[in-house]
């Protein structure tokens, strides 16, 4: 299904009021084949081993990893983006700097608990901050008014654990390293991966049906 057939498959469902945000949900961002290995790879068995391999390298069961974003829907429900199709950047500019990324969500209490036991202790009890990491330098760290590790808190906060905001040399996989694990999907499918750790489904529903609510009310009162 094209970028354009999905948009309007989202749309007639959401003004559809019979559909609750709920059933949406389940039906866009959980069920189905997920956009990009459907029309870049055209093979649905590659979703499901790159879903295995993501979640063996944190120990959880592969039904809790679901990819999500516009690689899952082939457009993106973010506010400010809304219905941008996937790689659309890439097509207007074609530098592979603009490539969307594939995004995955692990929903498990257990990952979640567990890595929040570790960081508690490898930061002995939050005594020690972090202002910078591998993935945020000191300069690029001014987009953000508080030091990284209040990031870190405030998404933990949500129920939401984001490896990019971790303290340097903290390790969240279980198998293996998670710089690895980036760098084996990378080769796989040549794009960059990122993962989200959430500690229940309420949190995880919660942020997409937020976005879905929002759709709702602009859908029905200005067209978009």
């Amino acid at each position: 299904m094209t970028i354009t057939a999905r948009i309007e498959s989202f749309k007639s469902d959401i003004r559809q009021s019979k559909y609750s945000s709920e059933q949406i949900f389940q039906k866009h961002v959980i069920d189905g084949p997920a956009y990009f290995f459907e029309n870049y790879f055209k093979d649905p068995s590659i979703e499901n081993t790159t879903k295995s391999i993501i979640a063996n390298a944190f120990s959880v069961h592969v039904r809790e990893t679901i990819f999500v974003g516009s690689g899952k829907l082939g457009f993106s429900l973010k506010p400010g983006n809304v219905f941008n199709g996937f790689d659309t950047a890439f097509h207007l500019t074609k530098l592979n700097k603009d490539r969307s990324d594939l995004d995955v969500a692990i929903v498990s209490n257990n990952l979640f608990e567990t890595l929040g036991k570790k960081m508690y202790n490898y930061t002995a009890a939050y005594k020690e901050k972090w202002k910078h990491n591998e993935y945020y330098d000191l300069e690029k760290m001014r987009q953000f008014s508080v030091p990284i590790c209040y990031k870190y808190f405030e998404y933990h906060t949500k129920g939401w654990f984001r490896p990019d905001f971790k303290p340097q040399g903290f390790e969240c996989c279980t198998n293996g390293s998670y710089q690895n694990l980036k760098g084996d999907l990378y080769l796989r499918l040549k794009r960059k991966v990122g993962i989200a750790i959430y500690q229940n489904w309420f949190y995880f529903m919660d942020y997409h049906l937020s976005n879905i609510d929002d759709l709702k009310l602009k859908l029905n009162s200005v067209t978009i």
